[in-house]
């Protein structure tokens, strides 16, 4: 008889929890798109909800990294979103010069995540995260495109891509935790 691979509950938690983040992560910024291009009503409401999303993401790794790296965690991806509505709002207005300025600060702010999470965890490839995270501001970036030229056929297809990549860096994330912290997800 083979062996059956099983997981335990504590992997399976942070999985789904890691999942659910970066789910929220992509529809709260998705909406935030929306809000800023249609110049909805619930924009701030809208932002205030996806930057809890950066605390929450912090918070996930708060029980394997502690406070000061939880923290800065946060900051980074609530840097990461604030650059994000920038520049869809500077999109949106025309405003040319600083669309170029928010896209190069957008990118520098991938660069200090993946960074980030490689440091704080080696099982975490940096440039493999890089690569991904690259591909998720370019398909961000593509997603307002669309919305604001009325392509709304295709910002829907980007965005279920969006989604699609957005889970495997949940997974990449809880992997590396799984690696790094294998005592702490031993099946009772």
């Amino acid at each position: 008889m083979q062996p059956v691979n099983c997981y335990s509950a504590a992997q399976v938690e942070l999985w789904n929890k890691n999942r659910l983040l970066w789910q929220q992560h992509v529809t709260w910024t998705r909406m935030a798109i929306t809000a800023i291009v249609f110049k909805l009503p619930d924009l701030e409401f809208v932002l205030a909800r996806l930057l809890r999303n950066a605390t929450d993401m912090g918070d996930a790794l708060r029980p394997y990294y502690g406070d000061e790296i939880a923290d800065a965690y946060s900051k980074l991806i609530s840097e990461h979103l604030t650059i994000a509505a920038d520049l869809v709002t500077a999109a949106v207005n025309g405003e040319t010069k600083k669309v170029e300025e928010k896209e190069a600060e957008w990118y520098r702010n991938a660069d200090e995540i993946a960074e980030f999470l490689h440091a704080i965890n080696p099982y975490i490839d940096k440039e493999e995260f890089r690569r991904m995270f690259y591909s998720h501001l370019a398909l961000t970036k593509f997603e307002a495109i669309c919305m604001i030229q009325g392509n709304y056929a295709l910002e829907v297809q980007v965005f279920d891509r969006i989604e699609a990549e957005a889970l495997m860096m949940a997974d990449m994330i809880s992997e590396g935790i799984f690696k790094q912290f294998p005592y702490m997800f031993i099946p009772k």
